[in-house]
């Protein structure tokens, strides 16, 4: 801001440089939190933030956020819906999502303990009630839906697996509240794809999980309801709402895994499997090319997720080419396609994604390529963004049985490797 000053500035009002305080949204919503408690008439033993939690709400804020995981790399706009969401009322919805994110910021800070355990047992508690009493309106399915989804990312680290429960509620009740309708608003939408963008890469992970365990029960949950993300996608269309490349992308793999799941060995399936396949093969090519700015250009965020879409495009293709040479014995060569790939994780500062880079890593054949993955996973862990434990573990998995039959004449099963190293962590992975 800039003003006409009457007269000289004198030496002592001077100054080389004009500093500004700038407010944040998240400054905002503290100071309206603020305010409600201060007029409120109610008890506020359950809604007063005490010293702990405003550290943690403050860590999410400019922190924990980022390793959240939906289409969009700028999670700006998820973050603050999310605290909105947490700091509306005093709702019991309200509590369930202010104490789930303080449970993930907790676990992000400081790994799992006593803390991130008294807030993730306090959201489910939250959680639990606010269903018992019925949702009654759009804002509390949205609470419910964001409440879900946190408890999903919290339990989708290395050292828990029962993400996909959480993952089902959210899906669940974002259709029979018919709060996937509601996608023509902005906020909603931030949710839905949210949900969506799990919902398919769970079915990867269930898909190549040979435990037996309730997780059965889950693939098959997930795996009936696999139409979800065609007629997401399909309303997306109708209302001509702008979301990018990507979640077509992602609705063709999500295509190709439910072809997968629900194929048999009988010769007529097979024929109609190698038709899904290909159809959804060709869908993903077809995908409009995400517009790429220069490196340099100020819009970072537009770059990198123009080369995040067609990576994931790149990965995507492969992963549909090696079931087509898998299952159907189709002679393809991949060179080019992995170049291509390998050229676009040299450009990545981060790893914003884990599927491409799992599925393109699974390809390194080279050190050099190796090497290239393992400098990115090194990078993305220097900047805190993802823990990155297992997705090293599987890859390095892949890399040594690859090196171990290296001799050998015949090539090992693609999908069978895939589903050993996957069942091979101690819990169910996620690949988001």
């Amino acid at each position: 801001m800039v003003n006409e000053v009457s007269g000289p500035l004198t030496k002592t009002s001077k100054c080389d440089k004009i500093e500004l305080v700038h407010t944040s949204s998240f400054d905002m919503e503290m100071y309206y939190y603020l305010v409600g408690l201060r007029s409120s008439s109610k008890s506020l033993d359950s809604a007063t933030l005490n010293a702990e939690e405003l550290e943690l709400l403050q860590y999410f804020h400019s922190t924990a956020y980022s390793t959240l995981a939906t289409f969009s790399l700028d999670l700006t706009d998820l973050r603050d819906l999310l605290i909105r969401l947490a700091l509306s009322d005093h709702t019991i919805p309200s509590r369930a999502v202010l104490h789930a994110i303080l449970a993930l910021s907790s676990l992000v800070r400081d790994s799992f303990q006593l803390q991130a355990a008294q807030h993730k047992t306090a959201a489910v508690g939250a959680l639990r009630a606010s269903a018992t009493n019925g949702i009654n309106s759009t804002a509390e399915a949205a609470q419910h839906v964001a409440t879900n989804m946190l408890l999903c990312s919290f339990e989708g680290t290395d050292s828990h697996g029962h993400w996909p429960f959480y993952l089902i509620g959210a899906r669940d009740i974002s259709k029979t509240t018919g709060l996937d309708t509601q996608m023509y608003k902005s906020d909603i939408r931030e949710l839905i794809l949210w949900t969506f963008y799990h919902d398919v890469l769970a079915r990867f992970s269930l898909l190549h999980w040979r435990r037996e365990s309730v997780l059965s029960f889950l693939a098959k949950q997930l795996g009936a309801e696999g139409g979800w993300q065609r007629d997401l996608c399909g309303y997306v269309t109708k209302l001509k709402l702008n979301v990018g490349p990507l979640p077509s992308i992602l609705r063709h793999l999500g295509d190709v895994l439910d072809a997968f799941c629900g194929s048999t060995q009988s010769p007529d399936s097979i024929i109609a499997f190698r038709k899904e396949i290909h159809v959804a093969e060709h869908g993903v090519k077809n995908v409009p090319e995400s517009h790429m700015t220069p490196v340099s250009s100020t819009n970072e965020v537009s770059s990198r997720m123009a080369v995040l879409t067609e990576v994931y495009r790149t990965a995507v293709l492969v992963y549909i080419s090696r079931i087509c040479m898998n299952r159907f014995g189709e002679s393809r060569d991949l060179g080019p396609l992995l170049d291509k790939g390998f050229a676009q994780i040299e450009q990545m500062q981060r790893c914003e994604r884990l599927f491409p880079i799992f599925i393109l890593g699974c390809e390194a054949d080279t050190d050099e390529r190796r090497i290239m993955v393992l400098n990115l996973l090194r990078r993305t862990e220097n900047k805190r963004v993802r823990a990155l434990d297992c997705i090293r573990r599987g890859l390095e998995s892949v890399w040594i049985q690859d090196d171990l039959h290296a001799d050998e004449d015949m090539t090992l099963d693609y999908m069978d490797k895939l589903s050993v190293v996957v069942s091979s962590s101690h819990t169910l992975p996620t690949f988001v």
